[in-house]
């Protein structure tokens, strides 16, 4: 089958969730099929080093430079799009998918998110796959519940409605729809009940995260992109109502924030004691060997948590909110903790730091877990079903 595959920016490196659910996609698609990519770049890095990593798996890669100033020229002139759909507006890879699509008679495109769902319309192929992850107006929707201001609550509940309105419009173009979790997937079937919807879920590399031996140091871990406004809001929260807590508890505890463009706030974070601002780190198993706990502080968001994989998999214990795991085929005191409230998270990471043999068990019944569920060889098998 010939397959073309669409992504807002190269699936390369793999430093964050979006780009790595669409490398491990991509790589199970061309396992079995031949792929042709065509992805947005930034101006210049037409043949950067992600070039190189993506054509081993593609029969063919076509970038298109579109860069930060057009985007929001973009959305600026477009104000009828949502600002996903609107920044990555581009006559160019319009005119690209359809002469492609004219001469080269592909089989089935495939669309990754809702930022680039639209460009189907201009690919003329018997099939249409869009993989939305997530159902992005319900990301927008929780999030105004922790809008700073009624400006911001006005405009986020602005962003929602106009998410669902173009959600509903561009399944229309897709003979399936993938979304990342039951949850996912039920809020989406209940705004368009017409639309074939399939659970498609993330995945980890077993072989990459392997099982680590426990860490007796109290260090806490928490790691994400930091820019994306659940990460920042959930490592503050966590800062504010959470870690002092512990600090008083267990003196020698450290708390680790890694992920790439934290906020000039969140950099700041470092004036308290025993919390480091670690950013982009190359490689993260060095930190998770370190660490006896990672956390995941998040009070708003949508889809499913890729580093809850990633720790589980390395064999450390988790804790989360509620919102944190959703989507997850997790439970409460098997293979991670849950805690909601500031009381409840300080007393769950207390006791899981004075408590090896605890820590222990869930790292057993997590790696257990991801191995029979979650590994990126499982959903690529799963993937490949679902297009037969």
């Amino acid at each position: 089958m010939k397959i073309l595959f669409l992504t807002a920016e190269p699936p390369w490196p793999l430093d964050q969730g979006d780009k790595l659910r669409n490398y491990h996609l991509l790589k199970a698609l061309a396992a079995e099929h031949e792929v042709t990519l065509a992805t947005f770049c930034t101006p210049g890095e037409e043949r950067g080093s992600w070039r190189k990593a993506v054509a081993l798996l593609c029969r063919a890669v076509y970038p298109v430079p579109l860069g930060r100033h057009q985007m929001l020229l973009n959305v600026l002139l477009l104000p009828h799009l949502p600002v996903t759909m609107a920044a990555r507006a581009s006559f160019r890879m319009a005119k690209l998918l359809l002469h492609l699509t004219q001469e080269e008679h592909f089989d089935l495109a495939f669309a990754c998110q809702l930022k680039m769902a639209g460009y189907l319309r201009h690919c003329q192929v018997p099939k249409r796959i869009i993989d939305l992850t997530d159902v992005v107006s319900l990301y927008w929707r929780r999030m105004s519940c922790f809008a700073v201001s009624l400006f911001q609550k006005i405009w986020m509940r602005f962003e929602a409605r106009r998410l669902t309105f173009w959600e509903k419009r561009i399944a229309q173009l897709a003979d399936l729809v993938l979304l990342v979790s039951p949850v996912e997937a039920m809020e989406f079937k209940k705004m368009i009940p017409q639309v074939q919807v399939e659970v498609l879920t993330n995945g980890v590399d077993l072989i990459y995260f392997r099982q680590m031996s426990q860490s007796d140091r109290p260090v806490l871990l928490f790691y994400g992109h930091l820019r994306y406004p659940p990460n920042a809001d959930g490592v503050f929260w966590f800062c504010r109502e959470v870690f002092p807590f512990i600090k008083q508890s267990i003196p020698e505890a450290e708390f680790w924030i890694a992920g790439k463009d934290p906020p000039k706030e969140l950099a700041k974070l470092t004036i308290l004691a025993g919390v480091k601002v670690l950013g982009y780190v190359p490689d993260l198993r060095s930190y998770l060997e370190q660490a006896a706990v990672v956390v995941v502080p998040l009070r708003f968001g949508a889809g499913t948590r890729i580093k809850i994989l990633e720790a589980l998999a390395s064999g450390r214990s988790v804790v989360s909110t509620s919102l944190g795991c959703e989507g997850l085929d997790v439970t409460s005191g098997v293979h991670l903790e849950i805690a909601d409230e500031p009381p409840e998270f300080f007393a769950t990471i207390v006791n899981l730091l004075r408590n090896p043999s605890r820590r222990a068990a869930l790292a057993a019944s997590g790696r257990r877990l991801v191995e029979e569920q979650y590994c990126w060889k499982a959903v690529g098998k799963r993937l490949l079903e679902l297009l037969r």
